[in-house]
């Protein structure tokens, strides 16, 4: 699977940095679904690029991982998601700290179904 995160905002002290990044590591696993619900664990890893050094001080190119647990309600041309999702931030010792940053979102997604 592929993960991109085109808008990354960090709400830090001196500074709001915003970024985009993208997971290209990732191992998805969709339980048998149940009607309309659809639950899932995920795990992935990847690059984030931002506009000011996260956490500041150290590097404005870092590295995340996450594992989520999320549900899809299915439609018949809509699909929601709605997850929990832990992330952890690191630049991987490319600056002089490396002390990086945990964090807890909650994500809601929408997708489409396309018939031919």
């Amino acid at each position: 699977m592929l993960d991109a995160t085109p808008v990354f905002v960090v709400f830090q002290k001196y500074n709001t940095a915003y970024g985009a990044g993208f997971s290209p590591l990732g191992l998805k696993w969709d339980f048998a679904a149940r009607g309309r619900i659809e639950p899932y664990i995920e795990l992935n890893g990847g690059t984030l690029f931002t506009n000011h050094q996260v956490p500041t001080g150290t590097s404005s190119v870092n590295f995340t991982d996450a594992a989520a647990f999320g549900v899809h309600l299915l439609g018949p041309r809509w699909a929601w998601s709605l997850e929990a999702r832990y992330v952890h931030i690191s630049n991987a010792g490319l600056g002089n700290l490396n002390p990086g940053v945990n964090t807890v979102q909650v994500r809601l997604g929408i997708g489409k179904f396309w018939r031919r």
